[in-house]
């Protein structure tokens, strides 16, 4: 077997063996971090996200030749990320497989699934400090290219094929702001999103013909997320949704706003490698605003426009550390980043030296005050 072969196979069975890492930089699965990778840093990482269920028939009567099928949303990403500078970070996500089928027939032909689907880009701003460094600020932009062939999937957030873009700003806060890994952390995310779906076809039939998006959409995308780290796993929590703005056409798959809930969980067996696995739940309602005529499962089956619940299995590596790493001191960069550790270490630790100093010597003013005046009430009293 060729060096190619080998590669091909491993970036196409890895994320069935492996646990999950979100899009690019320092992310969740879902929430990004204000935080951005050192210079010259080069992570990679590979997920699969899915979700089945079995089709059951909503009614009275059920038609003698009902058949219960399940349905599956399967989706593996490929994600690279790279610190160009000092608070600057690019990273790239390719799609490699996407596909909505039904017991092994996709929707539609058997055409509709995507080997590779779309290219995301995101350019990160980050790791700007602030409140003695406990707290960091950012901004991204994101990109979609439409290099799939096949859009506007049932299950999946709404894209028409267009050209998509946004920007957004990213807040995050660190317990300790020496080593951010090390405790607690909160993280905020609110972008805003346009989807360039202006003239994009939606549906085709030979019924109703092409049906065509009438405008373009718009929405709000937000998220938080809490992070406890232990020595060896990251217990995380996420809250994420979207609310369009510009909703889509009725003929349009997912045009309903979503909000969901993640629980996860992040192995850290050492510092190049992470493991993740975490579960969606979501918390929005099933509701189904699709034109009927566009139904993908059936109008008498209990299929949302949303999935109810859906896994992530994946794996994050650091190639190359960079600057990020005090395990070794491989440039000048890493000399002098050490450097400033220690001194901001130090200077805190001399800031907490004196308010103990401080303490101290207004504790026993407190005490040579308490004594003097239990002195004068004496006196009093032998005066009376």
């Amino acid at each position: 077997m060729s060096n190619w072969y080998r590669l091909m196979f491993a970036l196409v069975l890895v994320p069935f063996l492996v646990l999950g890492a979100g899009f690019g930089s320092k992310s969740l699965l879902h929430v990004q971090t204000a935080s951005t990778l050192k210079a010259q840093r080069l992570d990679a990482g590979t997920n699969l996200r899915f979700f089945t269920k079995a089709g059951e028939f909503l009614g009275g009567s059920k038609p003698a030749n009902f058949t219960q099928a399940n349905y599956w949303d399967v989706q593996n990403n490929i994600v690279l990320s790279y610190g160009i500078a000092e608070h600057f970070d690019v990273s790239a996500q390719l799609r490699l497989y996407q596909d909505v089928h039904r017991d092994g027939a996709q929707f539609f032909n058997p055409a509709e699934y995507n080997i590779p689907d779309d290219l995301f880009l995101q350019f990160k701003a980050g790791s700007f400090a602030v409140a003695s460094d406990k707290v960091h600020l950012g901004a991204l932009a994101e990109f979609r290219l439409p290099t799939g062939d096949v859009h506007n999937y049932p299950f999946e957030p709404y894209t028409a094929g267009g050209f998509e873009f946004g920007f957004g700003g990213l807040f995050s806060y660190y317990n300790d702001p020496f080593i951010n890994e090390r405790d607690f952390s909160f993280h905020a995310s609110v972008e805003y999103y346009f989807y360039n779906d202006a003239g994009k076809e939606l549906y085709d039939s030979r019924v109703i013909g092409t049906i065509e998006q009438d405008g373009n959409s718009t929405s709000l995308n937000y998220g938080v997320g809490f992070s406890y780290p232990t020595e060896m796993f990251d217990l995380n929590l996420e809250l994420f949704g979207l609310t369009f703005m510009s909703e889509p056409d009725s003929f349009a798959f997912s045009r309903e706003d979503f909000m969901y809930v993640t629980p996860s969980i992040r192995y850290k067996p050492n510092w190049r490698f992470n493991f993740d696995l975490g579960m969606d739940i979501r918390l929005s309602s099933d509701e189904d605003t699709s034109d009927p005529r566009a139904s993908f499962s059936g109008q008498n089956l209990d299929i949302p426009n949303y999935v109810s619940w859906r896994m992530t299995l994946g794996v994050g590596v650091v190639l190359t550390r960079g600057t990020d790493s005090f395990k070794g001191v491989d440039s000048k960069a890493d000399v002098k980043e050490k450097v400033d550790f220690y001194q901001r270490l130090l200077k805190e630790r001399e800031k907490t030296r004196s308010i103990e100093e401080e303490l101290r010597r207004l504790k026993r003013e407190r005490e040579q005050a308490e004594k003097e005046l239990e002195e004068l009430r004496q006196l009093l009293e032998e005066e009376n």
